[in-house]
């Protein structure tokens, strides 16, 4: 008899642990999935948000989209400032979506609080225009802050240190903390082609101030526009290579990149880039 009633405690404990099985709640895609770790992505897994700038209004806008950026710059009186960093294209471990809202002010606002966009959005004059990308929640590998930054009437937002500490020298700015961290490196769909498919040295880390396009094998000297030997970015097309070297002529410690990169302070190849290759196609056997 007690043989038996184990065999049925046993019993409605496989059938109890298999119904909660089958009717616990679905995986949901706006949920972090954990298959995909924050430090295991790959370049494709982060695109470009392009700064851009209208200087009748006075604001900046953020986007990640080549048609808008394209369509802005050609009609709606905004220019091109450059990469601001990448956004991580889907949500992972520790990311955050960063969401961006067109106010009733006529004001581009990007906030990674969801209860500012809930209250914000019960407005009907707001309203939410999209996910621009996913940024990271805490300081990691390859990311830089994006600070966000309150003007009198509207927000400012920038990776450039120096720029946030400039704004903040004028009354009435203010500092709003870190909105979260984007990524140095990634891929720039939208330029692609736009400098004859070269690559190109910048003298900042933004993808602005003194530029050259690199046609051919070239020794970083004094005879380009910017500062002697500090390269702060370098923005490579598809289908070319780079190869950076800690030495002129090609020499010493190298490093091949096939996407774009920045070199802030913090990273190994600062001030350190004495001459770089460029290759199209495929890469010699020797460097693969």
């Amino acid at each position: 008899m007690k043989s038996t009633k184990s065999l049925l405690l046993a019993a409605v404990t496989v059938l109890s642990l298999s119904l909660s099985f089958f009717t616990a709640p679905a995986f949901s895609a706006s949920r972090v999935n954990p298959a995909f770790p924050i430090n295991s992505l790959k370049n494709e897994d982060y695109t470009a948000l392009y700064r851009l700038y209208n200087s009748q209004n006075k604001l900046h806008l953020y986007t990640t989209s080549c048609e808008e950026k394209n369509t802005v710059t050609q009609s709606g009186g905004y220019i091109y400032e450059g990469i601001a960093g990448y956004v991580a294209i889907r949500q992972m471990r520790r990311t955050t979506p960063l969401y961006r809202l067109y106010l009733s002010s006529g004001e581009h606002f990007y906030t990674t609080n969801d209860a500012e966009m809930r209250t914000l959005t019960q407005n009907p004059a707001n309203r939410l225009v999209a996910t621009v990308g996913y940024l990271a929640t805490s300081q990691a590998r390859n990311t830089q802050p994006f600070y966000r930054l309150a003007g009198v009437d509207r927000h400012f937002y920038t990776t450039n240190e120096s720029e946030k500490n400039t704004y903040l020298q004028t009354g009435g700015n203010k500092d709003e903390g870190v909105s979260g961290y984007i990524w140095t490196a990634g891929l720039n769909s939208c330029d692609s082609g736009s400098t004859g498919d070269y690559p190109v040295v910048y003298s900042r880390t933004d993808f602005s101030g003194a530029s050259q396009i690199i046609e051919k094998d070239w020794n970083v000297s004094d005879d380009w526009d910017g500062s002697p030997n500090i390269i702060g970015a370098i923005r490579v097309p598809r289908g070319s290579y780079v190869v950076i070297y800690a030495k002129k002529n090609f020499r010493g410690k190298s490093f091949v990149m096939s996407n774009d990169a920045v070199f802030t302070r913090d990273n190994e190849w600062y001030n350190r880039v004495r001459s770089i290759k460029v290759y199209k196609g495929e890469l010699p056997p020797e460097l693969r």
